[in-house]
Parts: structure tokens; C-alpha cells; sequence
């Protein structure tokens, strides 16, 4: 069987936080659940943690953990783990994650988390992709990201705070381990903002000039080592 490194493990964690921002959004002409987080749980290497709520009420968030590896060893494509996740979702009432029982554990966050147990029940029985994955797929592999394989910052994770900011969880060579980066959606106005240019330019420079230490936050979060405040950027 195949040994997996953490570093090995980190890489598929960062491959389902970018599978699943596609989630992040409403489908067009449709209202359902969505993606309101991924996050690293450091006592779970193995395992993809996502957060859904119903798209109206962060209160309705539940979270799913899904493996990163499977029972015979070998990594769960990050595309398979986006199909899975929605499986799981559609099962529930009207296609809304369902009230979870109280017995479920919750993270430090509160959110109630499904066990990695069931979705590997799930997986165990297939994954049905759809026509439209293959058209993401395609498309993908046509035109991938500019530059994807020089990246100075890796995202392993992030979540939706509330509806003014998100926070990011991001690891790279300059830093201690997973870090948040906590940033703003909206402007001074209260407008969504769509794209974060000039936090974009300067983040380079605030993480290898060490200027992260000047943007601190006082939360605690169970997930990365320390949290950094970019909310004014």
C-alpha cells in the first residue's frame, strides 16, 4: 500500500480546495446548497474537510469530511471528491444539507461534521460523474491557469466567515505551516467586490518581506498556526 507523505497529503488537500470553489457560487437560474469552506483539519491529514450551507443561512452549515486517500492506498482524484460531496448533498431533504442528529461532533467553528465513514460508504459504491464534468474537464486541461506550477503560495483550504469576508488558508516556503489570510468581499460601501487586485499585488511582498507580522488578528483558529488580518487591503 502506498505511504503518503504529509507534504504528499497537503498537495490532494490543495487539489479539492480548488475542485470545489466551483461550488462556491449559485448555479445559473437555480438556488441550492453551497460550498462555504474547505478546511485542513491538522488532526485528520487524510481527510477533506467541506463546509456547506443552504445559500441563505450560514447558520444551516454542516460539514463533510471526505477522504483524500483511499481503503487500497491510492489518492481520490479531487474531481471524484466534488462528485461525491455532491451525492452526499443531493441525498438530504430538497437537495439541502440536512439537520444534522446532536450526536454529530462539531469543529471549533460549531459546525456539525459527518464523518469520514460515510463518504467512504458513499465512494465504496461508485461515482456517477455527469456530462457537464466532462465539460469542465475539458475545458480545464485546454486552458489551464497561467502559471499554475509557480505559485508562491498554496491554498489548502478556506471558509466563509460571514458575509463580509473570507478567510484563506495558505502554506508556502516563507511560512509557519498553514496560515489564514483573512480577507474582504465587500468594499467601504458595502458592494461585492469581485477580484482582490491590490491585495493580489502586494501579498508577495507581505509574505517574503515578512510584513504579515504587521496585519495580525486575534483569532483563534484550530486550523492553520496563525491568523493575519488583510480585510483593509
Amino acid at each position: 500500500m502506498q505511504h503518503w507523505s504529509e507534504e504528499s497529503l497537503a498537495g490532494l488537500q490543495a487539489a479539492l480546495a480548488h475542485e470545489t470553489l466551483q461550488f462556491t457560487a449559485p448555479a445559473l437560474g437555480a438556488a441550492g446548497p453551497l460550498v462555504r469552506g474547505v478546511l485542513p483539519p491538522p488532526e485528520a491529514p487524510g481527510v477533506g474537510r467541506v463546509v456547506v450551507w443552504d445559500g441563505d443561512d450560514l447558520a444551516s452549515s454542516v460539514a463533510y469530511d471526505l477522504p483524500l486517500v483511499g481503503r487500497d492506498g491510492d489518492h481520490v482524484p479531487a474531481d471524484e471528491l466534488s462528485v461525491l460531496l455532491r451525492r452526499m448533498v443531493r441525498q438530504s431533504v430538497h437537495g439541502r444539507p440536512t439537520a444534522p442528529a446532536p450526536a454529530l461532533p462539531r469543529d471549533t467553528h460549531g459546525f456539525p461534521v459527518v464523518p469520514v465513514e460515510e463518504a467512504t460508504r458513499f465512494l465504496e459504491e461508485g461515482t456517477a460523474f455527469h456530462v457537464t464534468d466532462a465539460l469542465r474537464a475539458a475545458v480545464a486541461a485546454l486552458c489551464p491557469p497561467v502559471d499554475e506550477d509557480e505559485e508562491e503560495l498554496r491554498l489548502r483550504g478556506f471558509l466563509l466567515l460571514d458575509e463580509r469576508s473570507v478567510r484563506l488558508y495558505v502554506d508556502g516556503d516563507d511560512l509557519p505551516g498553514v496560515v489564514g489570510l483573512d480577507v474582504a468581499l465587500r468594499d467601504e460601501n458595502g458592494a461585492v467586490t469581485v477580484g482582490i487586485t491590490a491585495l493580489a499585488a502586494a501579498l508577495p511582498t507581505l509574505v517574503t518581506g515578512d510584513q504579515l507580522k504587521y496585519n495580525p488578528s486575534d483569532a483563534v483558529d484550530h486550523y492553520c498556526s496563525a491568523v493575519y488580518d488583510l480585510t483593509c487591503w
